[in-house]
């Protein structure tokens, strides 16, 4: 008999239906703990910012934390409950393991619109000119604190890896060469899409569209929010299509997030 599967077949029906799934307490909370105070740490020497003093924090995203990302500290967000699921959604030794947990995100909390995007840049993290199956990667999106709803996390829009699908069978191959013309023809191929990525800057752009639904191509796609408990890890399609948000909660958020790409299979021996 073969390793007990990591994943539920409903974990699995999740990821193939709305394009992620979730692993609770993939990591523990300790490690969870331990991973935010190296960054309050960094914070501190880089920024003169204190976990406890909400006036030394700058709206905003924090950056120069670059030299962390290979820290020991986070190396338990690549334990057992996420190899687990990579082998079972990618294949065994079919995936490169990365040589850390991806991009660190701190964004410390805001009360105006000053640093909001000036409009949600909805888009995938992998190339459209990939081919559909097998799976290219994913993304791993690793929660270090807590991400509590109606705070500005990840917006993602479920089912839309379906949707990506269907627009680049459509497509001719040079408009798929490039990532940036490939979104642009994406958002602009239907209006509700369109009209998603042309809303008003605004600091709370998620919360006027969270939860909403529409369908396209029988796809039922809808606007959800990124949240999560810390140590909880989020594996994600590669072209799930989601957008930076800010952050509107009273806490810093600490996520990291970070692409797994599949190895292509070799070609059969003559």
């Amino acid at each position: 008999m073969g390793p007990e599967p990591m994943l539920s077949s409903t974990q699995r029906e999740t990821f193939e239906d709305r394009g992620l799934v979730r692993l609770e307490r993939a990591f523990s909370l300790a490690q969870a703990q331990a991973m935010e105070q190296r960054l309050w740490t960094a914070l501190t020497e880089g920024y003169g910012a204190s976990p406890d003093d909400p006036a030394t924090w700058q709206p905003g995203w924090a950056t120069g934390l670059q030299d962390l990302r290979a820290d020991e500290v986070f190396e338990p967000i690549g334990g057992a409950a996420v190899t687990g699921a990579l082998d079972e959604l990618l294949g065994v030794r079919r995936w490169q393991r990365p040589r850390h947990w991806g991009q660190v995100l701190v964004s410390f909390p805001a009360t105006d619109g000053a640093w909001a995007p000036p409009t949600p840049l909805w888009h995938t993290d992998f190339a459209y000119d990939v081919p559909a199956t097998p799976l290219a990667g994913v993304l791993v999106f690793s929660f270090i604190s807590t991400v509590v709803p109606r705070t500005g996390g990840t917006g993602v829009m479920t089912g839309s890896h379906r949707l990506v699908r269907e627009f680049v069978e459509r497509q001719r191959p040079e408009v798929l060469r490039k990532m940036k013309t490939a979104r642009t023809a994406l958002m602009r191929s239907e209006p509700w899409l369109h009209a998603l990525s042309s809303i008003e800057p605004d600091l709370d752009w998620l919360g006027q569209l969270r939860d909403t639904e529409h369908v396209l191509y029988g796809t039922t796609l809808r606007i959800e929010e990124l949240v999560g408990e810390a140590g909880d890890v989020v594996i994600a399609h590669p072209w799930l299509l989601h957008s930076p948000a800010p952050n509107r909660g009273s806490r810093p958020r600490f996520m990291r997030v970070q692409r797994i790409h599949a190895i292509s299979p070799r070609p059969p021996t003559p």
